[in-house]
């Protein structure tokens, strides 16, 4: 049998990764597991950084981090609501790299994400950070699509 405990559920915030928490909450209504709602805050290239921003980098991260903690509790209160365990974590780092790391770190008994994120042009440049956590997690990792046929209820 399945025993699912801990259920990670990575978010960018972007439609597809709100329509995977739909399924992440009902795997942890139905095990009683705890759900790990994760946010990456997306590292640049130092080279870049000081192009892009006129601020120091780390007052950047620091509102990114801000405004993700505040979605993030946004999101883990619709979750409570439903009688589900959730933990929020905000890192920094590759979205890939960091997905993995927490899954491992944290005895994760599957991820589950969506398939189309906000990065467009990371996509087109370094690959899907799906298709990399798919490839490298230590654990299952369902994806969602977004699909006119819904297999839960929000």
């Amino acid at each position: 049998m399945i025993r699912l405990q801990r259920i990670l559920v990575p978010t960018d915030f972007s439609d597809s990764a709100r329509h995977a928490l739909s399924y992440g909450v009902s795997f942890a209504k139905e095990f009683e597991a705890e759900l790990l709602l994760l946010h990456v805050v997306e590292t640049i290239p130092v080279g870049y950084a000081s192009d892009l921003f006129p601020v120091p980098m780390a007052e950047v991260f620091q509102e990114m981090s801000g405004y993700a903690k505040a979605e993030l509790a946004k999101l883990g209160a619709l979750a409570r609501d439903k009688q589900v365990r959730v933990r929020e974590m905000v890192t920094q780092g590759k979205p890939s790299a960091e997905i993995v790391r927490i899954a491992r770190g944290e005895t994760v008994d599957m991820i589950v994400l969506g398939t189309h994120g906000t990065g467009i042009l990371d996509k087109a440049l370094f690959g899907s950070t799906t298709e990399r956590v798919v490839r490298r997690a230590p654990c299952p990792v369902l994806t969602c699509r977004l699909t006119e046929h819904e297999f839960v209820d929000d």
